[in-house]
């Protein structure tokens, strides 16, 4: 969780920091970009806790269409 919180911060900082530098008021797309793949990296980070979870009977169900994610416990 402690990764998640570092790359958020990092991640807040550029944006600022691409909303203040030259040309004012406009955020970079490679700002963004980098700003995506921290925060990506962050959520990955979080992948070994939902395999803990799984390895202690907790249900897991994932779907991609309309996006669905749930976690519980096992009937």
């Amino acid at each position: 969780m402690k990764t998640f919180y570092v790359l958020l911060t990092i991640s807040v900082c550029l944006i600022v920091g691409g909303f203040l530098l030259p040309p004012t008021g406009i955020i970079d797309g490679s700002v963004l970009s980098a700003v995506g793949e921290l925060l990506a990296f962050a959520v990955v980070a979080q992948v070994p806790g939902i395999m803990q979870m799984a390895r202690h009977g907790k249900s897991i169900r994932l779907q991609k269409g309309d996006f669905s994610a749930e976690i519980g416990a096992s009937k």
